[in-house]
């Protein structure tokens, strides 16, 4: 009886934590594209795919949204209401399929200040910094895990996730510096990073993205 309650509770917790993982990456695929101009204002380019299931659970007991990022145009303009202005919504298109739900949104913002005040990229930590001449962007692309995964649930990741990818590009105004991850173009006014679903939540380090102009 004992060995059978200890199985339950493992499984109990095993497939919580594989609706919590669920969540966390239920935008699936995303592809981010920023422009930065000189002044620091600039252009955000975003398609991201969200599973039906998700967007159909839509509030958490938490009062808060089951996803972080806006479903639709309502949501996106909502969002933007903090900003007073200075983060404005230019593009909008969503499509949707039995499985998916896609967003296609483009955002206009009067700094990067402004762009850190939308709620759903707090987690982000966008910021810019300004030393002598040279110019920094930085954003938090995933965070370490506070514990540990075990074997099983990055078995797991590898089997849910397999396929799907993150892209996030980055335009200067003027030719990059520094760029500690990701490719640089030719030109080096483009730095482009990618990964995986898997690899981003199996990573043991912070990834942050910085580029340096």
């Amino acid at each position: 009886m004992l060995m059978r309650k200890i199985a339950i509770r493992s499984l109990r917790a095993t497939f919580l934590l594989s609706l919590a993982l669920f969540f966390l990456v239920s935008c699936v695929s995303i592809d981010s594209r920023m422009t930065i101009r000189d002044n620091g204002s600039g252009t955000l380019a975003l398609t991201y795919r969200i599973s039906q299931l998700v967007v159909d659970l839509g509030i958490s007991n938490s009062g808060k949204p089951v996803i972080p990022l806006p479903v639709s145009k309502d949501d996106f303009e909502r969002s933007l209401a903090a900003t007073n202005g200075k983060v404005r919504l230019t593009k909008f298109d969503r499509s949707e399929n039995e499985q998916d739900v896609t967003i296609k949104a483009e955002l206009s913002f009067d700094s990067l200040d402004a762009l850190a005040q939308v709620e759903a990229f707090h987690d982000a930590d966008l910021k810019r910094a300004q030393n002598g001449s040279l110019s920094t962007f930085s954003q938090v692309i995933a965070r370490a895990p506070t514990e540990p995964l075990t074997e099983d649930t990055e078995r797991m990741i590898d089997a849910l996730f397999d396929g799907y990818d993150l892209t996030f590009v980055v335009e200067t105004p003027r030719p990059i510096q520094n760029a500690p991850i990701g490719t640089v173009s030719p030109d080096r006014k483009t730095l482009t990073y990618q990964s995986s679903i898997k690899d981003v939540m199996n990573t043991k380090n912070d990834i942050l993205l910085s580029v340096s102009w």
